[in-house]
């Protein structure tokens, strides 16, 4: 089912994207290369292309890590209610940006 047509219209384009500090911050990391763990013990490395409102978080070029195993996985989707922590790489002292 479809949102009405008034749903398009520019009288509502303030409620598509809230403008706050927190997202401001948060869209600052896309496209840095983000290391998420989950609730299962997995680590993902990969370059952060995108998170919504539940915190589900697409990555890109990832690489999947358990115990001591890992393996390319390519684009991933990580389900926010997985989500232990997010660290992104600092690329003033990272080597791939200098």
């Amino acid at each position: 089912m479809f949102p009405p047509p008034s749903f398009f219209s520019p009288h509502y384009s303030n409620i598509m994207v809230a403008n706050t500090e927190k997202i401001k911050r948060l869209a600052s990391y896309l496209n840095f290369k983000c290391r998420i763990s989950i609730t299962d013990g997995r680590i993902f490395i990969g370059t952060l292309i995108c998170i919504d409102k539940n915190k589900n978080i697409i990555l890109g070029q990832t690489e999947e890590i358990r115990g001591d195993e890992s393996r390319p996985v390519g684009l991933v989707m990580i389900p926010g209610k997985h989500l232990v922590k997010i660290e992104a790489e600092d690329m003033e002292v990272s080597p791939l940006y200098t």
